[in-house]
């Protein structure tokens, strides 16, 4: 408010002290005394004035301007000097004391200010100025003004006096004024980078009306015309104060005025780019005035001229503005640029972290344990030191899982690896292996850390979890493996670890044990007894989850779903055996008797009429890179006559890893026999999106760990969304998988995925139930 206040005062007293002088010469034009004292009382107020305001400017202000500042209000301080040092030799010594030529040295050195002050703030803004298109601006300007210049001042001058040194001095005047047009060219042009709107207004109009001034100086003294109280006075004074006002509204970073600039730049742009043709313009003006009598043609080649200079100042007008929105367009650029290399930094920074990280729990998985392995074994081959390797298993997780649903599984395995992470130490690492399987990591182990430390987790894990208001027991089994006594990698290490936890499962669960050499393998090889009876004994069957439309709720199809009827233990989960199926190679024959069964059950249903219903069969990597793999798919469909157009065969990314030319010539293979291709739990596994676009797929199936998080987790309904657009682009299916409530069924409605199928809809269901279910649909 006091600098508003201070700029309003400002600006009034200046207009009050003009009209002042200007009715002072008018009243006292005959009283020369008085005209005298008034018209220097006058220019010394101006100049104390003008010289506080560019001081507290100096002293205020930092920045590039600064100096400007300082060599300004020296301009005006000689000015001030050279009145009082006039004053003194016309009042006090009445001419006797001859400092006439003294006053005029002070007079001049303030346009040699003017034209430092002008030179510094050119060098702060040099870089503006370096084209070479302003620079011939400027000599066409400057031409045009020294050629006037020449005709009305410097020649007659140099014509009048025949003194060198009285011509030096009165030379200076045209010369300097000269020097400081070219500074106040290059200011009105540029100024906008360091001043604001105001500011340069001000500086150009008072530097302007300086030069004005001391033209009209010269010229009267060239024709012996001038005398105090003349015209150019007030115009000295209107200049003095114009410099010294710029100063008062002059601020330091004056970012919002930039902004408005920047907006209006249009304003004065025309002016701008006129500047160097009014040169060429008023010479033309002076040439017709000499010739039009003599030469008429001259009046046709001003208007030419004139055409030409308006046609270039448009071109210029329009080139500015092409040049604007190529600006514009490319700062636009750059921000789409850069938004999308974020996005893409970010997606890569998501899926670098999949890689490594369990979606369920947010914990390492086994691909960072094995990394980890690797590394801890090395640097305790270098210190001598020992590394021991945990695995435990939740005894009794499976029954939680089916009885209250995998929702609250999560929860539980989540919950689980918190509590693991609490116990941590900065040496130590734990992940989740898979299913409800953790693995922890100790570096610089020995045996009496190992016992403690499981001891530990024993004793954390077995305390009550409240899930969703449910209060859960659960109880973990542990095996232990030590590097490098029981291996030096992470397939020995589990293997060893989890001998040692089948011990501790046998002994009656909820125990540790550290493995040792005399461990039986005597469980492994029984389960693998037992499944090699069951094959013979027709012990495994198949259920089917029904798949639905997400366009109609229609059932579409369905998936068949192993179980094994195992004597003394009840229907068992293929996740309790089929890891080792694969390990023990039974998947195999397992898989073929999957596979035979469907396609079986697929004619009877059309039979019965269900037709059009595919059933999805899964099958295992190791199956598919067998060599007979087509042979054994051509001779089951022969056998049973099921149509390969109602069978889809779900395969795993793991094929990705595998030699893909012969992986994507088998596919092909299928392709052409009719089968449906889908890609199962996409997005837990390796995935390869530069071979995904190649293989003959029909449908994505997402993996239910991220369906079961899309409410909780914004990442995961991001990769599902990210997962069904890219299937949308590469015109695949997308059906989702473990879906068991509204909001999620919502959600993929919401993001366009075709099929799901989940708890919210059926259970597996046997062959009957299943019969049952879609007869009530029909």
């Amino acid at each position: 408010m006091y600098i508003f206040r201070t700029k309003r005062f400002a600006c009034s007293f200046i207009v009050v002290f003009i009209l002042s002088n200007f009715l002072w010469n008018i009243v006292f034009r005959n009283k020369q005394a008085l005209l005298d004292w008034g018209g220097v009382t006058f220019q010394i107020i101006a100049c104390c004035a003008s010289i506080g305001w560019l001081i507290s400017t100096f002293l205020k202000h930092k920045g590039t301007a600064k100096s400007f500042w300082l060599y300004l209000g020296l301009g005006i301080l000689s000015y001030l000097i050279g009145t009082l040092i006039w004053s003194f030799n016309e009042f006090i010594l009445n001419h006797s004391g001859g400092l006439d030529k003294l006053a005029e040295k002070f007079w001049i050195g303030q346009n040699g200010f003017y034209f430092i002050a002008l030179l510094v703030l050119m060098n702060k803004i040099k870089s503006n100025l370096l084209t070479v298109r302003f620079f011939l601006d400027m000599l066409i300007a400057m031409s045009a003004a020294i050629t006037f210049s020449w005709l009305f001042l410097i020649n007659p001058l140099l014509n009048q006096h025949a003194t060198i040194t009285f011509n030096i001095v009165e030379l200076l005047y045209p010369i300097l004024d000269l020097g400081v047009l070219i500074g106040v060219l290059s200011l009105f042009i540029v100024s906008n980078n360091i001043f604001s709107r105001k500011t340069t207004l001000f500086l150009v109009s008072g530097l302007l009306i300086q030069i004005i001034a001391d033209t009209i100086f010269s010229y009267l003294k060239v024709n012996n015309l001038y005398s105090v109280g003349s015209i150019n006075e007030p115009f000295w004074i209107l200049s003095i104060f114009l410099i010294g006002l710029s100063g008062i509204y002059h601020v330091s970073f004056p970012n919002k005025e930039s902004s408005i600039n920047h907006t209006k730049r249009n304003e004065s742009l025309f002016l701008k780019l006129s500047i160097p043709y009014l040169g060429v313009f008023f010479l033309s003006i002076y040439v017709i005035s000499l010739l039009y009598k003599t030469y008429p043609v001259v009046v046709g080649l001003f208007v030419s001229i004139l055409l030409v200079i308006l046609r270039q100042i448009f071109t210029l007008l329009e080139n500015d503005k092409l040049v604007n929105d190529l600006n514009n367009l490319n700062e636009d650029l750059e921000v789409k640029v850069k938004e999308r290399t974020d996005k893409l930094v970010e997606t890569i920074n998501s899926m670098e972290y999949l890689a490594y990280h369990d979606v369920v729990t947010g914990l390492p998985n086994r691909r960072y344990m094995e990394k980890r392995i690797s590394q801890a074994i090395n640097n305790a081959d270098t210190s001598q030191k020992q590394t021991a390797f945990i695995l435990l298993d939740l005894d009794r997780f499976k029954h939680i899982n089916d009885s209250l649903g995998h929702s609250y599984g999560d929860l539980l395995l989540k919950e689980v690896g918190k509590r693991l992470v609490n116990i941590l130490k900065p040496n130590e690492v734990v992940c989740r292996i898979g299913g409800d399987e953790y693995a922890l990591l100790i570096e610089n182990a020995d045996i009496r850390k190992v016992e403690k430390k499981v001891s530990n987790i024993l004793t954390t894990l077995r305390g009550i979890y409240n899930i969703k208001g449910f209060e859960l027991h659960i109880t973990p089994s542990i095996g232990v493996a030590i590097s490098p006594d029981h291996g030096r990698d992470m397939d020995a290490l589990l293997m060893k670890a989890d001998t040692a936890m089948y011990k501790v499962k046998e002994k009656g669960k909820n125990d540790y044990e550290i493995y040792n050499g005399a461990m039986s393998m005597e469980p492994i090889m029984k389960l693998e007894s037992s499944l090699r009876k069951g094959l013979e004994r027709d012990e495994f069957i198949l259920y089917y989850q029904p798949q639905i439309s997400l366009n109609n709720n229609k059932i579409v199809g369905l998936e068949a779903l192993l179980r094994w009827e195992r004597p003394g233990y009840g229907l068992v989960l293929p996740s309790d055996f089929i890891p080792f199926t694969e390990e023990s190679g039974l998947i195999l024959p397992i898989g073929e008797r999957v596979l035979y069964e469907a396609c079986k059950q697929s004619v009877a249903w059309k039979k019965k009429g269900f037709s059009e219903l595919r059933i999805a069969v899964n099958i295992s990597s190791l199956q598919f890179q067998h060599n007979n793999f087509i042979d054994m798919v051509s001779k089951i469909i022969k056998e049973t006559g099921a149509n390969p157009n109602y069978i889809e065969l779900e395969i795993t990314e793991s094929i990705a890893m595998g030699p893909i030319e012969k992986n994507l010539a088998k596919l092909s293979l299928l392709k052409q026999m009719g089968f449906q291709i889908a890609m199962d739990d996409f997005g837990t596994g390796y995935s390869s999106l530069h071979y995904l676009s190649k293989f003959p797929i029909d449908r994505l199936k997402i993996d239910r760990s991220f369906i079961s998080s899309v409410e909780k987790s914004e990442k995961d309904a991001a990769i599902v969304r990210l997962i069904v657009m890219m299937a949308k682009g590469l015109n695949f299916k997308v059906i989702a998988e473990g879906v068991e409530d509204e909001i999620q069924k919502s959600f993929l409605e919401s993001i366009g995925c075709d099929e799901l199928q989940g708890y919210l809809f059926s259970r597996p269901l046997s062959v009957e139930d299943c019969e049952i279910l879609m007869s009530s649909r029909r």
